[in-house]
């Protein structure tokens, strides 16, 4: 890997050819950016400058830091003011820049340093109101007086570093993009959850699945988008469960008619493959008799890494996991009694509403047949080196409206607005600091009830052997297909009319077969007496996970281990042959009769160093291309996209089905004709790669070429073609951006956690640093690292501590 001055070189190179090569006058003075003493060279460091020694102001007792052999840092203090404060300093000291960069992207305010391009993403992130949501965290927390007292004393630590920082100390993307860091406050702590929530919402395919009922028509729609499939398996197994529920009702509106949706989305979206895969384990299925569990969340692979690694140790608690950089506590993890990890439960909780306007001035909008004002937010969007851009924000009982005359082309009469969750008051912090502290699942369950959203997948360990899954967010009571098309807004009838109750939530505790998984995929069968939308379910990763647990027994944590790197594909199991046996052998040529020859022996392994599996891929992308390419290739509206899972099952389920045929021919092709004209295109696809990459080896790993690339993308920060097999729809949902964004791995014992991780990246996150990406070739080979579970009393015996730490930092109060 890259970690030295080399990287920093790089970015220096790109940074001159740039000023050579331009006017932007927001590029950092030359001078001071070489400057020996205060530049960029600083950044340069070996044992990431830490003291045996500091004082902080505010603290109330003295505080300790075990710093391990990876840079995970295990904190101790007395109380939870210095706790928390400590966990602010830390992680200001080591991912500064990278917390107020994401604040930066949820506020809406990137063209404030990178200038007049990012002025139409700032406008949509302002204007689907995550400020306005983070705003509302705030309003709620300052009413609980323990938990803004906890987030105080985290923005008072981070504060603390800063205002250590001469400019020799930035970080170096502050020197490279010219601008210095500000305070953090509470509402900073806001926006990074908030962006987390975004990250994490559902599917937001209204628009597209409106323009797609409005082409196809409802029986068309209904079969090339089924919200459940004959061979999907749901993460509550077992439907009886939910016999004794009388759930609360929800009334469908009368005489409503479907609508159109907008025409293209001014808004990039979040990955589709947003998820994570989770397993807890009962002792009845390991050979130690512990319950085990696994987590690794699939996000965007980028550096510095998404997670930072933490153990806080106070009187009160003591809690080892991963923690968000910004945010206070920790997010996933283990304290002395349980374990728990989470994966996004796809559950849809943004919702639009069509707005009709009463004239071009925009300042009144019909709904049920009263002209209702908006209430007007004005948002100023600085630029650097240019004038603000003034963007007015109307919102309405549904929302914002993110699109209008001014942003998305609607005419001048039209709007959409927005109803997500993350607008409402909530206290999800309040939940995870409860988590973090509690004993036993009841502690965990009822912490749960502050958990409004993101929607999520809980999965749980304890040291009784107690395992769990709870399905947790503040859940609308939609009647059927609610928020699955664009809403009408002109009509009040069509709002959330109520919640799904905290013990309808789907949960799952002590299951007969030893274990609880999820992976994205349904939550429930059809007897679970809630609406449940989520487009776009994982079907492959939750039943090779079921497929590996069923029949295991004696399981260990190497096994278990192992079982998060599977690169096993069950949908080219379930699809190869089926595609083999449409294959006219006589029409094939010698390259095309090798191909053929290759995947009928193939074992179904996305391994790194194999071919197979970039034939298959490339012909079931082909496929995708050749059948759906009037919905792709549209000039002008954004149509939903059938999921590869149903495509290959309406292939060989409903072969003579219109769209299998080329529309746009006088020819009618046959199902034959699509599989054999694909075979061949791909086949050329991956020679035309052969031929733009010479000096390279065919393999899948090169073929994929999975990077993580750095959160400015600031070229030489980034990690570009890591070895490593998988793919999406694969426990190792290894894509080309995309992927596990760590690994967590806890075995619960008598005695406390066992607790193994890695990311994608390293704990520092300064590219000059040797911890910047010193995990990626263990994450690459699937391994992972032991970090230790100390005890209060390891902590306290300061003049004798452990043995192989990398330093000893004591943290002393500041003596008036």
């Amino acid at each position: 890997m890259r970690s030295s001055i080399a990287g920093i070189i790089s970015a220096f190179t790109f940074f001159c050819i740039v000023a050579l090569d331009s006017n932007i006058k927001s590029l950092p003075p030359l001078g001071r950016f070489l400057d020996p003493f205060q530049g960029f060279w600083q950044n340069e460091v070996r044992d990431e400058k830490l003291p045996e020694k500091l004082t902080l102001p505010t603290m109330i007792s003295d505080g300790t830091v075990f710093y391990d052999s990876v840079l995970v840092p295990h904190v101790y203090a007395e109380n939870d003011h210095d706790l928390y404060l400590l966990q602010g300093y830390i992680t200001a000291r080591h991912r500064l820049w990278q917390m107020d960069f994401i604040s930066k992207v949820a506020s809406g305010r990137l063209s404030e340093i990178l200038g007049d391009k990012l002025v139409d993403f700032d406008k949509g992130m302002r204007r689907q109101g995550l400020q306005y949501g983070a705003e509302q965290f705030v309003e709620t927390i300052k009413n609980d007086k323990k938990m803004i007292s906890l987030i105080n004393a985290y923005c008072a630590g981070v504060n603390a570093y800063i205002d250590e920082l001469n400019y020799s100390d930035y970080p170096v993307e502050y020197k490279f993009f010219n601008y210095k860091p500000e305070h953090w406050t509470p509402l900073k702590v806001g926006l990074v959850f908030k962006y987390i929530q975004y990250s994490l919402s559902g599917p937001d395919n209204d628009f597209e699945n409106s323009n797609s009922l409005q082409l196809l028509g409802k029986k068309n729609f209904d079969l090339l988008f089924p919200e459940i499939l004959p061979f999907q398996e749901t993460i509550a197994h077992n439907d009886s469960i939910w016999s004794n529920i009388i759930p609360l009702k929800v009334k469908a509106p009368t005489g409503y008619k479907m609508l159109s949706g907008l025409r293209k989305h001014a808004i990039e979206k979040e990955d589709p493959d947003n998820g994570s895969n989770n397993w807890a384990i009962s002792g009845l299925k390991t050979k130690t008799g512990n319950s085990i569990l696994c987590n690794d969340p699939h996000l965007t692979l980028s550096l510095p890494s998404i997670w930072f690694s933490i153990q806080l140790t106070s009187q009160e608690s003591n809690t080892l996991g991963m923690s968000i950089p910004g945010v206070p506590c920790i997010i996933t993890g283990a304290n002395q009694n349980i374990a728990w990890g989470v994966t996004s439960a796809r559950r849809d909780d943004r919702d639009w509403y069509k707005i009709l306007f009463q004239d071009k001035s925009q300042t009144h909008y019909l709904i049920d047949n009263y002209w209702d004002k908006a209430e007007l937010r004005i948002e100023e969007i600085k630029v650097r080196e240019k004038d603000p851009v003034m963007d007015t924000v109307r919102y309405t009982k549904w929302g914002p409206v993110v699109y209008d005359k001014s942003f998305g082309k609607t005419n001048q009469k039209q709007g959409y607005a927005l109803r997500w969750s993350g607008h409402d008051p909530s206290k999800e912090l309040k939940a995870i600091y409860k988590i973090n502290k509690a004993k036993d699942y009841t502690e965990f369950n009822n912490a749960l009830k502050y958990f409004f959203g993101p929607a999520l997948n809980f999965a749980f360990i304890s040291n009784t052997n107690t395992i769990a899954m709870n399905i947790q967010a503040r859940f609308p009571n939609r009647w059927k297909e609610q928020g699955k098309f664009v809403l009408d807004g002109t009509r009040s009838d069509t709002k959330w009319q109520n919640y799904i109750p905290q013990e309808h939530n789907i949960s799952i505790v002590d299951p007969k077969i030893g274990y609880v998984s999820s992976a994205n995929e349904h939550p429930a069968g059809i007897n679970y007496p809630y609406y449940t939308y989520g487009q776009y379910y994982e079907y492959y990763r939750n039943r090779r996970i079921h497929d590996l647990l069923d029949s295991a027994k004696d399981l260990t944590v190497n096994e278990l281990g192992n079982m998060m790197n599977d690169n096993y594909s069950l949908f080219a199991e379930e699809n190869l042959q089926f595609l083999l046996n449409h294959i006219d052998l006589t029409t094939l040529n010698d390259e095309e009769q090798s191909v053929f020859n290759l995947l009928r022996n193939w074992d179904y392994q996305y391994s790194p160093d194999e071919i197979h599996s970039i034939y298959f891929e490339e012909w079931a992308k082909t496929i995708m291309q050749l059948v759906w390419d009037e919905f792709h290739e549209h000039p002008t509206k954004s149509y939903a996209i059938p999921s590869r899972a149903n495509t290959f099952y309406l292939l060989k389920n409903n072969p003579n089905f219109s769209f299998f045929d080329e529309l746009e021919t006088s020819k009618s092709e046959s199902i034959d004709d699509l599989i054999n004209e694909s075979f061949v295109l791909s086949i050329k696809k991956v020679d035309k790669w052969k031929e733009e990459n010479a000096d390279i080896a065919l393999n899948w790993s090169n073929y994929k070429h999975t990077k993580i690339v750095h959160l400015g993308r600031l070229p030489g920060f980034e990690i570009n073609k890591l070895k490593t097999g998988g793919y999406k729809g694969i426990i190792n949902a290894m894509k080309e951006k995309h992927g596990p964004s760590y690994r967590m791995l806890v075995e619960m014992t008598k005695d406390g956690p066992v607790c193994y991780q890695a990311i994608p990246g390293g704990q520092s996150g300064n590219p000059g640093s040797p911890y910047y990406d010193n995990m990626v070739p263990y994450f690459e080979e699937g391994k992972l690292f032991k970090v230790h579970f100390y005890t209060t009393d390891d902590f306290k015996n300061y003049d004798n501590p452990p043995a192989s730490l990398l330093k000893v930092e004591k943290i002393q109060k500041l003596n008036e």
